[in-house]
């Protein structure tokens, strides 16, 4: 173990990289091509910096949760078992959102399993500062997720109290402009007639 003072200079070239990518929704009309784009500018820079990418993972799950990720799970096997010597993502939000998960990457790349990390929007070196970054980069991360989670709560709230509805209307309503659901029976429209007697 070096102190971050004395930390060798790792030749990349010699590392084995995964590279992990990760979109946030499982609904497939949305962000449709962000893990193509993400694994394309990946392979610019491992092809810039001469990095060998031995193993592509792709995943299509939140980060938000611990534990809920198998591939991640698969990922962070490998580089536990020696299978993987560093891993190369898009930006640190597409491995980590959540402090647990974050927090074991920073202990990995601490202790030396992890002999680096390479990422398409963020500088990362592998010494205290670096690592203090890429922790504010994961707290950053996780804040993000539970801001946007506590701002969509509001809104829907809101959106109730005006007599709104968030997400699908029921059978045999529609929603309007005004975001207010009314019985589906307007222009000759039978369709709230019928799920009633139905």
């Amino acid at each position: 173990m070096y102190e971050d003072d004395d930390q060798p200079q790792v030749d990349i070239t010699k590392l084995r990289y995964v590279l992990y990518a990760r979109k946030s929704t499982d609904d497939p009309k949305r962000q449709i091509r962000s893990i193509d784009d993400q694994i394309d500018e990946c392979k610019l820079l491992a092809e810039r910096d001469g990095m060998r990418i031995v193993k592509e993972l792709r995943e299509e799950k939140s980060a938000k949760i611990p534990g809920k990720r198998k591939v991640f799970d698969e990922m962070m096997t490998g580089i536990k078992t020696g299978k993987y010597d560093a891993i190369l993502a898009w930006n640190p939000d597409r491995l980590a959102r959540n402090m647990i998960e974050g927090s074991e990457i920073l202990n990995l790349a601490d202790n030396g399993t992890i002999q680096d990390l390479k990422f398409v929007t963020h500088y990362f070196t592998n010494d205290a500062s670096g690592k203090m970054l890429l922790g504010i980069s994961f707290v950053m991360a996780d804040y993000y997720s539970r801001n946007l989670s506590q701002n969509v709560t509001r809104g829907v709230r809101k959106g109730l109290k005006e007599g709104k509805s968030s997400g699908t209307p029921k059978h045999g309503y529609i929603r309007g402009e005004d975001g207010i659901c009314r019985p589906d029976d307007q222009d000759g429209c039978k369709n709230f007639e019928l799920i009633c007697e139905a």
